[in-house]
């Protein structure tokens, strides 16, 4: 299926160098949210909002909460949600982990694309979160092929190849989980909770 991703907010994020899911990402999560018809969804890590908004004009779901730390992306994010008159989307500010450890509220879908050296953290909370049979979709397991192999993994960047290699670890060990390993754009983990 086609999906419509806005393109201003895309060029904005090429043109500011904000990093933004990948379209054949993006696509994969609209044709999942629908084809299991999830109404609430969880984004971790909304940068400027092209993947919340991106799945409020694209799927079924009621609603979508979606986290993020930073202020001045937050900015962003709520200029083009409001712009847009995307009614279904909300921003929570905050440090994901606070939140994830706080929240009553269930979700059918969560897409995990924060930090990513505390995906390994968040996973119990996320867990937590998720209804039975819920989805879990976390992005950017190959982090550029560094996680695989293909390429060195920078000394910069060696905190957050731990931290997914444990994550990946997690979702593929646990008997209450169902994982699937998907090339698709940078890697995606897709975690069904039994």
């Amino acid at each position: 299926m086609a999906y419509n991703f806005n393109r201003e907010i895309k060029e904005y994020g090429n043109k500011f160098g904000v990093p933004i899911s990948l379209d054949d990402t993006l696509t994969f999560l609209c044709d999942t949210i629908n084809k299991n018809n999830c109404k609430q969804v969880l984004e971790i890590g909304t940068a400027i909002g092209y993947g919340a908004i991106s799945i409020a004009q694209n799927t079924s779901a009621q609603h979508i909460d979606t986290l993020e730390n930073d202020p001045e992306r937050i900015k962003i994010a709520q200029n083009f949600i409001d712009k847009l008159n995307v009614k279904n989307v909300t921003i929570i500010e905050g440090d994901a982990i606070n939140y994830l450890k706080n929240c009553t509220k269930k979700y059918d879908f969560v897409y995990l694309d924060g930090p990513k050296g505390q995906y390994p953290n968040y996973l119990p909370y996320i867990l937590n979160l998720l209804n039975k049979n819920g989805i879990l979709v976390a992005d950017n397991l190959n982090f550029h092929g560094m996680v695989t192999g293909q390429i060195p993994t920078t000394a910069g960047c060696r905190a957050m190849v731990k931290g997914l290699k444990k994550y990946i670890n997690l979702i593929t060990t646990n008997p209450n989980l169902y994982t699937k390993i998907l090339n698709i754009g940078d890697g995606l983990g897709v975690t069904v909770k039994k």
